[in-house]
This record gives structure tokens, sequence and C-alpha cells, in this order.
């Protein structure tokens, strides 16, 4: 038995692992000269950055042994750092309505106040309809804080009226305060800090990348392989199993587990799925990033691992920096910007994203020009699926199909089009691994519901 996965992300990597792991001949494609996807570590000349902020975080205890006993790992455990810059100030992150009041200008807290109680009070009435992300926030915090933040961050975040974007990605990201809560916090804030999910994580030493590089020597001395610089263009089905064209020759194996982006996988499969299948899948969109990363000539005086900026005045949207990590890491600070392939952001050169960016950094007081050693920059075009309103009824068109397709297994964030984090995806390809042996299945594991993924 021989199969091919297709992606050398987290899932895809860990999906070999666990094949590997049963004796399974197991070979991994990637179009990309490294493996780990967006949670990659570049390394170029005097540059080591990841691709945007990352954190390791899980509650099973199984998953986290499974990651610490990979050769060459040690996980540093952090406090998470993170906050919102809004109006010249710092709000928590994940963000907080009591937060929100008791740290904005009394006047500006008080009308934001009653813009919630009156909200509840109008949903008693007439509710607002809970399709969207404008309708599910607004009936939930009021036009205030929807207006102040949410609205403009997200606006910024995927290119798109909130109006436009499904309420899952709310529900899924936002926790919801109790109205009694919401009174105690904003007029007797807790001086301790309140642990959740996410206010500790785990990271690599030497960047994200070495979970990645980890899997990838463990898949090695299981007999596994990883192929780089190698992209499929044509996917068929034959007797035996699959036959895979790619730009070097052909590849034949008995089973595929997919973590490439869903619509492109669809398209390698060509007339093996119906028209409908691959209409809904063009339906099915990304946003891009572009990852800027200034190396500097001393310490960022932030503790943050990271910043949020919803904020015309910068055109990135979050902001990472680096040593917070890990000491040992060159001091750089990585910003973001969301796009979409071809756009303007998208085909800027280093120099116009640097200095587009500076006036923003000396702002918020990280760096000034003159500390700037100089710049690196990285482009992501299938970062974050887009939850529109009319996602979910074509991934259900297009993950029921692939169900249905012997020998086949997708799973990840890009292949299952599932706004996942790094343990849903390294538990993935765990699960993907046993469904190709006939002993479960990715989307019958996993709850498929709003809780599931928030994390703040």
């Amino acid at each position: 038995m021989r199969v091919t996965v297709l992606g050398a992300g987290l899932a895809g990597l860990s999906a070999a692992v666990e094949l590997a792991g049963r004796g399974v001949d197991t070979v991994v494609m990637e179009k990309e000269s490294c493996s780990g996807g967006l949670a990659s570590t570049v390394r170029r000349d005097d540059f080591c950055y990841d691709l945007g902020p990352h954190r390791f975080h899980t509650l099973n205890p199984e998953l986290l042994s499974f990651i610490e006993d990979l050769p060459g790992i040690n996980l540093l455990e952090l406090e998470r750092v993170s906050r919102i810059r809004l109006l010249d100030r710092y709000f928590s992150y994940p963000l907080s309505m009591g937060n929100v009041l008791s740290t904005m200008p009394l006047r500006q807290g008080a009308s934001m106040m009653f813009s919630y109680i009156g909200e509840k009070v109008r949903g008693l009435v007439a509710k607002r309809e809970q399709d969207s992300f404008e309708g599910w926030v607004l009936s939930r915090f009021g036009r205030g804080l929807y207006n102040l933040y949410l609205a403009p961050y997200n606006r910024k975040l995927w290119g798109m009226e909130p109006s436009a974007l499904s309420a899952d990605w709310a529900s899924q990201r936002i926790t919801v305060p109790s109205l009694g809560g919401l009174v105690r916090e904003t007029l007797f804030p807790s001086r301790e800090k309140v642990r959740s999910l996410v206010s500790s994580f785990h990271y690599p030493e030497g960047g994200i990348g070495e979970i990645a590089g980890a899997l990838e020597k463990k898949l090695a001395s299981l007999g596994g392989r990883v192929l780089h610089s190698t992209e499929p263009s044509e996917i068929k089905k034959t007797e035996s199993g699959w036959k895979i064209t790619h730009q070097a020759g052909e590849f034949f194996c008995s089973s595929i587990v997919n973590t490439i982006p869903v619509p492109d996988y669809v398209a390698l499969l060509g007339e093996l799925l119906p028209p409908e299948v691959h209409r809904a899948s063009r339906n099915l969109k990304f946003r891009a990033l572009v990852f800027l990363s200034v190396l500097l000539d001393r310490n960022v005086p932030h503790k943050d691992h990271w910043i949020y900026t919803s904020e015309d005045r910068y055109l990135f949207n979050r902001l990472s920096i680096t040593r917070n990590f890990h000491s040992e890491i060159p001091s750089q600070v990585v910003f973001e910007f969301s796009c979409q392939p071809g756009d303007t952001i998208w085909n800027m050169t280093g120099e116009e994203l640097l200095a587009s960016t500076v006036p923003g950094a000396e702002h918020l007081g990280l760096f000034s020009a003159h500390a700037v050693k100089g710049f690196d920059l990285s482009r992501v075009s299938h970062a974050y699926p887009v939850y529109d309103l009319s996602y979910r009824e074509s991934a259900s068109v297009v993950l029921d199909a692939l169900d249905g397709v012997e020998g086949s297994v997708t799973c990840g964030r890009q292949g299952l089009f599932r706004y996942n984090n790094m343990d849903h995806s390294i538990e993935m390809g765990l699960i993907a691994a046993k469904e190709v042996a006939g002993e479960a299945t990715v989307r019958e594991h996993f709850s498929w519901n709003e809780n599931t993924w928030a994390d703040g």
C-alpha cells in the first residue's frame, strides 16, 4: 500500500507520520521548497521569522505528548500578551467589552454602554437577522463597539463589508458577555489575570517552523519522504488507485490524503467530479497575506507577542515581535497585510511597504527609521478561508462529493475550508491517517459546532 499526501503543512505531515508509523509506504508532495505551510519559519540571510504569530496550545494531553516526543523539539511555555491599538490606547485581546468600557474615556464608554443596553432592549421587541457577521455582532454588542472596532477591523482583514460575512466567523471567534458580568467587570474590574484556554501557550525554540521540521525528521526515520518543489498537474483514477502527474513525471499510489486548498484539489480531480461540484468549489475563496519582516538594531520596548490595528492610519492589520517569543531570534517586527493576489498591496515592493509602515511603527513606539537594518518579504496566497454568506452551502456540496470519492481523504485548514488552529490541523492529520485505514473519519470525529474552534 502506498499513500500520497498532498501538502507538507502540519496536517499533511502529521498524517504522513501516522501512516508511516503503521508501516505504510508514504510520500508527501509539497510545491514549496520547504515544509510547514503557514506554520513555517522563514530563514533568509540574517532573517528568522514566522509567517505571522503562532502559538501551540491544546487540551488534549496525547496531542501535546505527540509534539513533545518529536526529535529535537523543545517547547517553551509563554504567557500570552496581545493587545488591540485603538484611539491611541491599548485594549486587551481577546476583546473584552468590560475592558473596552473601563479603558475608554468616560463619555465614549457611557455611550457604548447605552448602545449595548439599548440593543438588548431592542432584542426583546424585534430580533436582528443572525446570518451575517454584522447582524450577529450588533445583536450582542450594540452599534458602539461594532462601529468602533469590530466592523473596521474585519473590513480591513477580509476586504469586504461585514454584512457580507457569515455569522460563523463571529460565533467561532468572539466571546459574548452577559449583561450582569459586563456591569461587574466595568464597575469592579478584577486585578487578577483570568486564565483562559489561550492565556498561555507553547512555542518551540527556534521558531514555529521547528514543529514541521521535527515532523519531517520523524517521517524520514519511519521510511517516509517529502518531495519538495513538486506540484501535481493532474490526478486520475486507475484500477488500482491513483495516477498523479507532476512536472517530473508520474506517481502511482493506492490512496491520497489531501491538505492543499480544496478548490485546487477539485480542479486536479477534473471529470471525476460533476460540474456542480466544480461550480461550488470556485465559490470558495481564500484571503492572502503579505508579511514584511523589519530587522532592527535594537530590541522593541513592547512586551506584546502581537498587536492588532484596525484604523486606516495603519496599512497593516497585525504585527508580531519576534524576540517576545524567543530571545535568541534576531530582533524583528513582522507586519501582516491582508490582501488578494494581484491587488495593490500584493504587488507592492518591499521598499514601498516599508515606507508605508515606518510612520505607523513610529506612532506605536516600536522603532524609528534609523533603527532599521533591513527587511524581508513573504507572500501567502491561500492564508484564510473566507466565510462569506454562501460559503457553508458551497463547502457542503464540495466536501460531501469528496466524501464519496474512494481512496481519497481531505483535511486541514485548506483541505476542509475551515479556519482551525494548529492543534486541530495536527489532530486532523492523525485522524485522516486512521480514515485511510478505515478506522475513523475526519468530518465525523470533529464536532462542527461554533464552540469547537473558538479560541479567542
